[in-house]
């Protein structure tokens, strides 16, 4: 027979055992944390010669956008960046997007021009449509466009044949048309002061909202930015930015989108515009200069990296280990600071 003592004994030795073991499962998980939230390092390389406002890059081709003109630049040696040629629209570009060889730019009042980058050094107006107000941003999705514009909400075009666009109408939103996104086959606009909209453009007849969410931060939402990280590893989202927050939405469902986190940048309203790369938000954050930001776990979005610029940081695009931070104030100034990622 045990005693009480043995007894006694034997149940702080088991307590003893499971300390021990929730300590190491603890110092694990701190470790991981640690780990997780080292932070990245950035080199300088190169620089664009401004004047910039937007920038994309695709390939070894950066396209800046400044005014009415969009020029682009060969990087292929980021150290050294070489222009190729330019092309310029009749009103100030407020957005664009590159597919394939084709450029589709939102130019204010002269809505959406298609322009031919196939040959660098001398770009081609294809095509334009002329949208209701103040075209905004665009979007592609296969043959279609969404055009976020400020007078119509978001108006639908094919672009099938890039010669000559047709309007296939538009989807009016509560408040000012701000920015459109795309994802496979769904699109995403928001406008000011509270809206996200989902489009699903696979579905054939007029434009319909696939879902309506008025729970963004009121006079914040100017820019989205999708994930697009595969599934595999995390849920697709949509970052809203604007007024110095991020706002982070769950879209895997596109007809249920998830507000998950409502994340405040330093510095205050700085934020301007952003890129994402898998689940790290790249923000150009004002005065604040570069910061990333960590979505992997879209709850708790976390700094992992920054980098102080000179001036106020305006735009970003991310390609490989290579991110583009435009930087300078006001219309007509600005540059390109070409900045190398290391873990």
């Amino acid at each position: 027979m045990t005693s009480g003592t043995e007894i006694s004994d034997r149940l702080t030795s088991t307590r003893r055992r499971n300390t021990i073991l929730l300590c190491a499962a603890g110092m694990a998980a701190l470790t991981a944390a640690t780990v997780s939230a080292q932070t990245l390092k950035f080199v300088p390389l190169g620089s664009i010669p401004g004047p910039v406002e937007l920038i994309k890059v695709e390939g070894t081709y950066a396209y800046v956008a400044a005014a009415r003109t969009l020029t682009i630049f060969n990087v292929s040696n980021p150290a050294a960046p070489i222009r190729e040629g330019a092309y310029t629209f009749p009103e100030k570009i407020w957005g664009f997007r590159l597919a394939g060889s084709l450029a589709y730019v939102a130019d204010d009042f002269f809505g959406l021009g298609i322009l031919d980058v196939s040959n660098a050094a001398a770009p081609v107006l294809r095509g334009s449509i002329k949208t209701p107000g103040q075209a905004k941003n665009v979007a592609i999705v296969g043959g279609k466009a969404v055009v976020a514009d400020h007078m119509s909400g978001v108006d639908y075009v094919d672009v099938s044949n890039s010669a000559k666009p047709v309007s296939l109408g538009s989807f009016f939103v509560d408040g000012y048309s701000r920015d459109v996104a795309a994802a496979g086959s769904l699109a995403y606009a928001v406008d000011s002061p509270t809206g996200l909209y989902v489009f699903d453009l696979s579905k054939p007849g007029p434009l319909e909202a696939v879902s309506e969410q008025q729970s963004a931060s009121a006079s914040t939402s100017r820019v989205i930015a999708i994930s697009d990280a595969p599934a595999a590893e995390g849920p697709t989202l949509a970052v809203l930015m604007g007024g110095g927050l991020l706002q982070v939405y769950d879209v895997s469902n596109p007809a249920s989108p998830v507000k998950t986190a409502t994340f405040r940048l330093p510095g205050g309203p700085g934020a301007q515009r952003g890129s994402i790369k898998g689940k790290l938000a790249y923000i150009a954050n004002g005065r604040e200069g570069l910061q990333v930001v960590d979505l992997s776990m879209p709850a708790m979005p976390m700094i992992v990296g920054a980098y102080q610029t000179a001036s106020l940081a305006r735009d970003v695009a991310v390609k490989d280990s290579l991110v583009f931070v435009v930087v300078g104030a006001g219309e007509g100034k600005g540059e390109v600071l070409i900045l190398r990622q290391t873990p």
